[in-house]
């Protein structure tokens, strides 16, 4: 009998904790409800993939010395590829996109089949490899102010635009977690966060507060054109050319785990795919579409995911080469 208070009264105290959980979980944003185990975790969540460092405005990135470690070059943020010290002539081509430009990642990708052919010309160019995996045309354009332009590029590549659909902002939802989770590190805890987020935010103690919101209101392709034609006119403002290549969205293969996922994927991109051509027809001067070079896939661009297979790597550089030249810009 004598346990029945002590049992009453921890039974009165959690249910309390638990309804002053839950108003704070009503008034603050983006806090976990009860506990938040990833507050005890590190927050590198994705060791697999090689990210060791979490970069403030851009999210994961790998550190110089890992990249050091792999045999690359690094310099102002960028894999240097074709670096001869010959500066006579030479050509500082920028490269940025996402995990289909990133040699981090895949170390055999298009830019190094396109430093190849250069090579083969006999095209004095140093090429700046700044593609980061997961980056869209938003994040793109981060990178090139924070560090391409300081690289002096005459050419700017961006080969991109699949992933602009995964989130448009210039944060992604997946940086975006991982930088949360890393801010909320000593500002709450494992145990009733938002009420101890609460606290402090009345209490104005120290909690760094960044969230960047989707731009929901804009379909992801016109997010993508609006990136390209901002990196355009950074481009003519500090004089050098900028080309935008839209690669073909993924659309089914390993991406999607159920057949009725996949169909369903194949059928949006068939839908958005017209539309994007139709806006790339506005500006010809600076934008192409490569998606028609991977006819020769076995089944279609949207079902193949040709454009990260490692066979049509060159296929990829050896059309960006005939862009370039078209366009009269490796003289």
């Amino acid at each position: 009998m004598r346990f029945k208070p002590i049992i009453g009264v921890i039974l009165s105290t959690l249910i309390l904790l638990l309804i002053i959980e839950s108003i704070c979980y009503a008034l603050v944003d983006d806090t976990h409800f009860m506990w938040d185990f990833s507050s005890l975790s590190s927050p590198i969540e994705r060791p697999e993939s090689g990210f060791h460092e979490i970069d403030p405005l851009l999210g994961y990135a790998k550190t110089e010395q890992e990249q050091t470690k792999k045999g690359f070059v690094v310099e102002k943020g960028c894999v240097v590829l074709s670096d001869n010290n010959d500066t006579s002539g030479q050509i500082n081509i920028l490269i940025t996109g996402g995990s289909t430009s990133d040699l981090s990642l895949y170390p055999d990708m298009w830019p190094i089949e396109l430093d190849k052919i250069l090579k083969a010309k006999g095209i004095n160019a140093k090429l700046y490899c700044a593609g980061t995996g997961g980056y869209n045309s938003g994040q793109e354009l981060l990178k090139l102010i924070r560090d391409g332009i300081s690289t002096n590029p005459v050419i700017h590549i961006s080969y991109s635009g699949a992933n602009d659909y995964g989130g448009k902002s210039y944060v992604s939802e997946f940086e975006q977690h991982l930088y949360t989770i890393q801010l909320n590190k000593g500002t709450t805890s494992w145990l009733m966060p938002s009420t101890i987020v609460f606290l402090r935010k009345c209490l104005k103690l120290d909690h760094p507060d960044i969230n960047l919101r989707p731009l929901d209101k804009i379909p992801g392709f016109e997010f993508w054109v609006e990136n390209m034609r901002l990196m355009h006119g950074i481009a003519s403002e500090h004089n050098y050319h900028f080309i935008g290549i839209l690669q073909p969205v993924v659309g089914g293969g390993k991406y999607t785990q159920t057949i009725q996922g996949e169909e369903e994927a194949i059928k949006e991109n068939k839908e958005r795919y017209p539309k994007i051509k139709n806006v790339l027809g506005r500006y010809p001067d600076f934008m192409t579409d490569l998606s028609a070079i991977f006819d020769t896939c076995k089944g279609n661009v949207f079902i193949d995911n040709c454009h990260i297979n490692q066979q049509y790597q060159r296929l990829v550089a050896e059309n960006i080469y005939l862009v370039l030249k078209q366009r009269q810009l490796l003289k």
